[in-house]
């Protein structure tokens, strides 16, 4: 039988950028969050997915057509991939640059590149929720991105932009 620990540590095997999703609570205050679990899903339309954990905040009050964006975090963020992935909550946002783009969203300053969506699907599987959003727009930054694998945060050698 494969335990959850056997499959946290395989899986950790397998390098993935570092996101914090973002999106503002109904009362209008921007929340995010740290995620590693992020791909592409389809070209046409542009379709991307986020994995949230059941109990994460980030889903209390979601409603079904929500916005929310995800940010690609830069090698020099690794400061922020610890905060917003502290178990302590408040004042992610404090001391953390960043502006409101489409749909209001809180776009971080520095990332490499933000993807704003529209929430698709929600989506129950395991202990996790599949967020699948429609790309409303994305705005590329110079820098390279930040990658966690093996516990660990890597780097990689400069991307090209065009």
């Amino acid at each position: 039988m494969v335990t959850a620990e056997d499959f946290r540590s395989a899986c950790g095997l397998f390098a993935s950028g570092v996101t914090v999703v973002t999106r503002r609570l109904p009362d209008g205050t921007p929340y995010g969050m740290t995620v590693s679990s992020f791909t592409s899903v389809s070209l046409d339309p542009p379709l991307i997915l986020v994995c949230i954990a059941r109990g994460a905040r980030f889903l209390r009050d979601l409603a079904s057509d929500q916005s929310f964006a995800v940010n690609i975090l830069s090698e020099e963020q690794q400061h922020l991939a610890a905060r917003f992935a502290d178990r302590k909550e408040d004042d992610r946002f404090a001391n953390a640059e960043w502006t409101a783009g489409w749909d209001e969203l809180p776009l971080l300053a520095g990332v490499v590149v933000t993807f704003a969506c529209r929430l698709l699907q929600n989506l129950e599987s395991g202990d996790h929720f599949i967020l699948i959003g429609e790309v409303q727009q994305i705005r590329r930054h110079k820098g390279s991105p930040l990658v966690w694998c093996d516990r660990a945060y890597h780097y990689l050698p400069a991307v090209g932009r065009s």
